[in-house]
């Protein structure tokens, strides 16, 4: 049976994915925000990805809450340990909440009121297959968002935009031609193979599972990968 799925990452960008695969996995986009003169790392997910990453972290509750941008920005308090010195720093996590999308990040040694400052520099909107955020007035995305997903059969995909500067995790040698594209093959050392697919508008990254490495190629044949506008 043939399935279809549409993701929406954190900068617009859309994918949709299309075959037998099973493609009811979660995604998570990731993208980086700069502000001032720092960098700020913002994941989204669904609220339930964004309450268990609060909690792998070691948020016990949400201590504050604030609306805004037709959601709640939500607060809550950890702290990391350095093993080797044994200091801790606080660690403030800040999650915004949508209908069925959250947007989230951290912030160290942050105040709530700098976790809502933050948050006035981009604006969020949420979509049936994801939310978006954009950067107001100074702030800036350096580099494309990503997203990730895992398909069984397949591994771990990733997902950003072909850009000029994305284009440049290309090997230098010709890809095997494919629908739509070109596919590569290369290896990191002590990692282990792993594929790229360069779409018009699509670089997709396959993490293939270790022992489904030669499976790769004709697993991704039968997978559709296209951008979508809207």
């Amino acid at each position: 049976m043939r399935r279809q799925v549409t993701h929406r990452s954190l900068d617009g960008t859309r994918v949709r994915l299309t075959g037998s695969h099973d493609l009811g996995r979660p995604v998570t986009s990731v993208t980086r925000i700069a502000v001032a003169g720092r960098l700020h790392e913002l994941s989204s997910g669904t609220r339930d990805d964004a309450h268990a990453w609060a909690e792998d972290i070691g948020v016990k509750r949400f201590e504050q809450e604030f609306r805004t941008q037709d959601g709640r920005l939500r607060i809550g308090r950890t702290s990391t340990r350095d093993p080797d010195t044994g200091l801790t720093d606080p660690v403030l996590a800040a999650v915004w909440e949508g209908r069925r999308h959250a947007v989230f990040t951290h912030v160290y040694h942050g105040r709530a009121a700098d976790a809502v400052a933050f948050f006035a520099t981009v604006r969020l909107a949420e979509h049936d297959d994801g939310v978006t955020a954009t950067p107001t007035g100074r702030a800036y995305r350096p580099d494309p968002a990503e997203m990730v997903k895992e398909v069984p059969g397949l591994g771990l995909l990733e997902f950003t935009a072909l850009t000029a500067q994305t284009r440049r995790r290309l090997p230098g040698w010709r890809g095997a031609s494919v629908a739509g594209g070109e596919l590569f093959r290369d290896e990191v050392e002590g990692q282990g193979p792993y594929f790229l697919l360069a779409l018009k508008s699509l670089l997709v990254t396959v993490l293939p599972d270790e022992h489904r490495v030669r499976e790769t190629p004709g697993n991704l044949a039968k997978l559709a990968v296209e951008a979508v506008r809207g």
